[in-house]
């Protein structure tokens, strides 16, 4: 029986830009991309990559590469991603759902 050789801290650190990809590709992979997931996603890296000065510009590749990869497999989720990004920018970034009102009382 194969043994685990990682550390434990690594199961608690914060995920960086590069989990982030590395999970998009292992959901396209597996097919199980919906379009809201691959706006989340691609909004989330899109914002770290225009945060962060990497001075790996590998990261960058991988993220126009992800999209390439997209655009190849799944070019309707691509367009309604795309579709679903520009509306949002012309509305409030965040959904009113995710902050109802709280109860008057």
């Amino acid at each position: 029986m194969p043994t685990i050789q990682s550390d434990h801290k690594e199961l608690f650190r914060t995920p960086d830009t590069e989990d982030k990809l590395n999970l998009f590709h292992l959901l396209l992979n597996a097919n199980e991309l919906t379009v809201t997931l691959s706006l989340a996603l691609l909004k989330i890296i899109h914002g770290e990559l225009g945060n962060n000065d990497y001075s790996d510009r590998s990261i960058y590749k991988r993220y126009a590469s992800s999209i390439e990869t997209l655009r190849y497999r799944m070019l309707d989720t691509l367009q309604l991603v795309v579709a679903t990004w520009k509306n949002q920018q012309t509305k409030s970034s965040t959904p009113p759902d995710w902050f109802p009102d709280e109860p008057k009382g």
